[in-house]
């Protein structure tokens, strides 16, 4: 009997982290696909997905792993010691500006959900001799003890400066920072829904 109710325990606990995994929108290609298309000249207040081109707000940030300046990037990093410590992945974003040929909107990108095909993979190293890595790892809460011993794989994704890109967000009258930028909308997250980026293929020219 107490077998039985461990098993069902379980069950049940892993449904729930399936249902938390599904209401939050984890997928962001999942949550696009549920987001009609809109363009930035019929954007409206509330929930919006535009595509268009990145564009960088002045300097772009370069990844200390590839040299590449990006908009927004995903990482996945592994580390291991004596075993595998699991894939910890990290979206990270900076302001810029989307225009898709109606318009141009400013994206609020800091904190936002990045999803891009990780293309580079870096030559495996230590710990020691990444230190932004045991950073970023730190913030997820991952702590090793013995960084010299510590492998580190890691695999990147960007969003390059004038690639094409899609995002999602709550849409937002232009403030004074836009406005200079000739940004007509502002596309930010909230607590709950963060601002959702990802690359977006380039659709080949007509013939």
């Amino acid at each position: 009997m107490q077998v039985v109710l461990v098993l069902l325990l379980i069950v049940l606990s892993v449904g729930a982290l399936v249902l938390v995994y599904m209401r939050l929108g984890f997928s962001v290609n999942r949550v696009f696909a549920r987001t009609p298309l809109s363009t930035v000249a019929t954007a409206e207040p509330g929930v919006c997905r535009l595509a268009g081109r990145a564009v960088a707000l002045g300097a772009a940030p370069v990844s200390e792993a590839s040299g590449r300046a990006y908009v927004a990037r995903r990482l996945a990093i592994v580390p291991s010691s004596d075993g595998s410590d699991g894939t910890h992945r990290f979206g990270q974003a900076v302001d810029f500006l989307v225009d898709d040929g109606s318009g141009i909107a400013l994206v609020k990108g800091a904190g936002g959900r990045v999803s891009v095909s990780q293309d580079y993979e870096a030559p495996v190293t230590t710990l020691d001799k990444v230190p932004w890595v045991d950073v970023l790892l730190r913030s997820g809460g991952y702590y090793n003890g013995s960084p010299t011993t510590c492998r580190i794989r890691l695999y990147e994704g960007v969003v390059e400066d004038g690639a094409q890109v899609g995002v999602r967000g709550q849409v937002e009258a232009p403030d004074d920072e836009a406005r200079a930028l000739g940004a007509s909308v502002v596309i930010r997250g909230t607590a709950s829904d963060p601002v959702m980026i990802r690359a977006e293929r380039r659709e080949p020219a007509a013939s």
